[in-house]
Order: structure tokens, then sequence, then C-alpha cells
């Protein structure tokens, strides 16, 4: 297959402006994503759920994410000139099934709805990533990272606007008027990525089809390396105390502080506010010194702020330490997609890589709302952050173990 390398792109005002939007519109499918955090609360009292049930529910929305994640991954590398039509079909997709839980009656049909909203939303980490990737290798740990702080704007902007809007409309009526907004906001990305030369070129570069066995041989070879195996574990065990975190915290803040959806929306949206400045900085510290010391630090960081945040249970210092620990709670998601990327530079694996790494994810992190549940459900709220801390502290661990990932040596044009 035809792989166009990064050094035949040349970058002209409306690639840049083609990477801009694309980068910028990932905050909106965090809108969604995030927001949902705060709608949980009141589908949780209105259907009267137990912390079993309201766990099942993002554990459902999180394999559904994961499952479709890899398979389009693999997908999106055998039909790489399909990538652009993807990002559109993403938001679209991920829309209609958020409108399907708004409609539903039932739990049943919400944990569908869930589903489907969860593996749409998901394809667009792949494809964004892998063609941003492509375009800026030598500048991907920042560029990642920054794709991710798009999306921490996305995950202040989506549960204070909930929040807000809670106190004047019902949760089925916002879920169901953000449809029109993100079908015009799909359409205007496709548009857009459409007009930009060196982005039709990668196009045009790789129309030819992948076959699959090529394609799943050269994946088994990098599944031998120590390196993306340690970096699988390091996701995987980190991601566990994180979704726990972001599924937990506003039904923590309900149920033990009495706090109503407009404190509940901003706590939710402290946790990704400071990571939208330090995320592409940590990104930039890691395309200079390496990815892995910067991983350690960054989860090294989290251990320590979830047991500060677990012994103080309240108050303003409380408060602030969920905005500490969001400087740092999405960088390790961006810095070991970067590592990833490096690991499987030239290879025409973006898409593959990413994939993998969120269904490897979905593993981990999928069963982990259900499970803190029951636990919750047994010993009381004030386990969650003791489970954060515990699971960060045995994935700081794994990854001093990891070794040096190498960095891509490619000139590249700027953002």
């Amino acid at each position: 297959m035809s792989i166009a390398t990064p050094e035949r792109l040349e970058q002209g005002p409306q690639d840049r402006t083609a990477a801009r939007t694309v980068i910028a519109s990932h905050s909106l499918q965090h809108v969604y994503g995030q927001g949902f955090y705060v709608i949980l609360p009141e589908l949780y009292v209105s259907l009267g759920l137990s912390p079993i049930t309201a766990g099942a529910i993002e554990t459902v929305r999180r394999i559904a994410s994961g499952t479709a994640s890899m398979v389009g991954g693999f997908l999106l590398d055998r039909f790489e000139h399909r990538r652009v039509a993807a990002l559109f079909w993403s938001l679209a997709a991920m829309a209609v099934g958020y409108v399907l839980v708004g409609l539903s009656q039932t739990y049943g049909t919400i944990l569908v709805a869930v589903l489907l909203a969860g593996a749409a939303g998901s394809i667009w980490h792949p494809a964004a990533i892998g063609l941003l990737s492509r375009t800026m290798p030598a500048r991907r740990g920042f560029i990642v990272t920054l794709h991710r702080a798009s999306g921490s704007v996305g995950d202040v902007v989506g549960p204070v606007a909930v929040g807000l809007l809670l106190l004047v409309v019902g949760w089925r009526s916002i879920l169901i008027g953000a449809l029109p907004l993100t079908l015009l906001a799909a359409a205007g990305l496709s548009w857009t990525l459409r007009r930009a030369p060196s982005w039709a070129a990668l196009r045009r570069a790789s129309t030819e089809v992948r076959r699959s066995r090529d394609q799943a041989r050269a994946i088994g070879s990098l599944l031998r390396s120590r390196g993306l195996v340690m970096l699988l574990l390091v996701a995987g065990v980190s991601g566990i105390g994180q979704g726990g975190l972001m599924m937990w915290l506003g039904l923590y803040l309900r149920e033990t502080q009495g706090m109503g959806s407009v404190g509940i929306g901003i706590h939710v949206g402290m946790l990704t506010g400071v990571g939208i400045v330090t995320g592409p900085l940590l990104g930039r510290l890691s395309d200079r010194i390496g990815r892995k010391p910067v991983i350690v630090g960054v989860i090294a960081a989290k251990t320590v702020l979830a047991a500060l945040m677990a012994i103080t249970g309240s108050g303003l210092i409380f408060s602030a330490l969920v905005g500490l620990i969001g400087a740092v709670l999405f960088a390790t998601n961006g810095l070991v997609q970067a590592a990833a990327l490096d690991l499987a530079d030239r290879e025409g694996l973006e898409g593959s890589m990413i994939g993998l790494l969120w269904g490897s994810n979905a593993l981990f992190v999928g069963a982990a709302p259900l499970l803190l549940g029951a636990l919750i459900a047994s010993f009381g709220y004030g386990l969650l952050f003791w489970w954060v801390a515990a699971l960060n502290l045995v994935a700081a661990v794994i990854s001093v173990g990891m070794p040096a990932i190498p960095k891509p040596e490619v000139a590249t044009e700027p953002v």
C-alpha cells in the first residue's frame, strides 16, 4: 500500500486550518461525553436507579466505545481515504444515539442508546489522531495532547452548560435539542477538511486498500514489543481509577454533599479545566525529553492528589484538589497515545494503535463503573478516592519499568 509520508506533505494555510478544525471539533465530542455525567444524577433519580444499575450504564458506554474504536481503527487503516468521512459520521451518529437516550422511557432502551452513542463517538479518535499524527509526526506529543486539550474544553463546557440548562429545561430536552447544532458542526468540519490540499493528497495517496493479513501481521509484530505491552498496561490500570472518578464524582457530590446540578457541573468541569493548558505543555515537554519521564511524573501526581482528596472529602480544599487533579488527569491518555504512535511510526497503523489503546482500556475501564458501584453499595462513597489513588499507584510502578520510547526525527510545519 502506498503511504503518504510527512516529508511529501507541504502544509499550506488551508491545511493548517484543517488541522485546527479537527482539533477544535474534538471539544464537541467531549461536550456530550462529559455533559452526560451531569445528566446521570438526574437520570438516577428519574428512573430510581441503584449504584449497580447506574454503573452498568457507564460500563455499557465504555465497552461499546472501546470495542468500536478497536474495530474502527483497524478498518480506517485499511481504508485510509475514508478518515474524513468517518469524522462526520462519528459526530452525527453519536448525536443520534444521545437523542435516543432522551427519547427512551425504559432502562433497557437507555442501555441500547448509550451503546450506540458510545460506539459512534469513539470512532472519532482513530480517525482524527491518525490524520494529525500522519501530518505532524515530529511534534506528535504536542499535537496529540493539544487534541486532548480541545477535548478538555468540551469537558469543561459540557458539564457547566448542562448544569445551567437543567435549571430551566429537563435532561431529555437537552439531549434532543443538541442534535441540529451537532449536525451543522459536523457538516462544517467535513467541508473544511475537503478543501485542504495536502489532506486531499493524503486521501488520494492511500486509496489502495491494505490486505487484512498484512495489517494483522504488522500489528502482531508491534504487540511483541515490550514497550507497547507496557504502555497498554499503564493506560489500562490508570484508566480503571480514572473511569471511576469521572463516573462517580457527580453522584458522590449529590449523595454525600447534597450538591445541586450547577455545583456538580462546575466540579466535573474542573476535573479537566486546568488540563486545557497543562496537557499541551506536558506533550511539548515529552517531545523534548522523551515520553517515559513525563508519563511517570503525571501518574505519580494523580496518585498523590487522589489520596489527598480521600483525606479531605469536602470543602474548599477538596474543590481545589479537584482542579489540581484535573491538571494531569487526561495527560496520561495523550502521552501514551503519542508513545504508541512513535512505536508504529511509518507503519501506517495510526488508527490501529489508537483503536488498540481504546479497546484495551475498555477491557480495564469498562468494568470499573459497575465494579466500583458494587463496592460503593457495600462500603460507601468514601472508598472512591482511595480506589483512584491505589490504581494509579500500581500504574506508576508499571510505568517505571517501561523502556524508553524512540522519538521520530522529521521536520514539520507549525500548526
